[in-house]
């Protein structure tokens, strides 16, 4: 199922811009706090933004600006990158004092794949000198982003996230929980999962359905809507809900119960299991879970998923 998207106007002044770029930053790298650098429309040693990744990796990012003012005095929103506009912004970086990971020039231009080709060939070249790696942002960096955190959508465009009817809101938030099933983890046999991949991703769409955030297999946040299942405004989708999320939470229980009891055990990278009886029981508690998500899902209007 294919994500319900926005589309986002770019801010239109570049004060907006740089304070948007910090909460993408905490979206897209993790860091809780990413820190603005130096004065208003003034950035200090090239950047704007400094962070620190998941990772540990240290991240600059340039908002690029125009060199124009507004009427009130305010530099406007940069355009356009060019491999000259690059090559001079990584030549301002170098002087900052942070010792960078990883340097990225962001623009509310559109993608463009000369630029990114450009950028991708710089870094190479500077990973294998033993310098920091270079990459740029464009305005559908921000967008992605944007549809992603449902909280850097209200902390920068309260109009539009705020816009949503609670009719959309729950579609939105019943997208989400579609996606979060779409797994091979409720699609292929048991006896054909990996045990400590199955359990993460059953751990995973519960997390989901409670809090509203989709992670990966790495624990990469993917999307976001805050408040999961309890924030749906339609009472007969909040109770479907509900119970998909106690089907998914008994399916768990009786896994690890039979764990518990010697009827299932791990063997290399597949479950064994030592009970046909517990097998087709377990089969059939996930066939529920997946059943009763779509009778929520075709409530909501939204394409149903397959069934084994």
């Amino acid at each position: 199922m294919s994500d319900i998207t926005q589309a986002f106007a770019a801010p239109a002044y570049w004060q907006q811009f740089e304070d948007l770029t910090v909460g993408v930053a905490r979206v897209v790298f993790g860091d809780p706090a990413p820190q603005k650098v130096g004065r208003q429309g003034q950035s200090q040693g090239g950047l704007d933004v400094l962070l620190t990744a998941e990772d540990g990796r240290t991240i600059g990012i340039q908002c690029k600006r125009r060199d124009g003012l507004d009427q009130e005095n305010r530099p406007k929103v940069g355009g356009v990158i060019t491999r000259e506009i690059l090559a001079q912004a990584i030549k301002d970086v170098e002087t900052h004092p942070a010792k960078l990971d990883l340097f990225i020039l962001a623009t509310t231009a559109k993608p463009d794949s000369n630029i990114q080709n450009d950028a991708a060939v710089i870094s190479n070249d500077r990973r294998k000198a033993g310098k920091f790696a270079v990459m740029t942002w464009s305005w559908g960096d921000y967008d992605a982003a944007l549809n992603r955190d449902d909280r850097l959508q209200n902390d920068y465009y309260r109009t539009v996230a705020q816009g949503l009817t609670a009719a959309e809101r729950d579609t939105l938030m019943l997208g989400l929980f579609a996606e979060a099933f779409l797994r091979p983890a409720f699609r292929d046999r048991l006896s054909c999962e990996h045990p400590d991949n199955f359990k993460r991703a059953i751990e995973d769409t519960q997390r989901v359905l409670a809090t509203g955030e989709l992670v990966d297999r790495e624990g990469r946040r993917l999307r976001r809507l805050a408040g999961g299942l309890r924030t749906l405004s339609d009472a007969g989708l909040r109770s479907g809900m509900e119970t998909v999320s106690a089907r998914l939470d008994d399916f768990r229980a009786t896994l690890v119960n039979a764990e518990r009891v010697g009827k299932v055990s791990q063997q290399s990278d597949w479950f064994m299991f030592h009970d046909g009886d517990i097998q087709d029981e377990l089969e059939a508690a996930r066939r529920e879970v997946v059943t009763s998500l779509n009778l929520v899902l075709s409530q909501g209007g939204l394409a149903l998923l397959p069934e084994r």
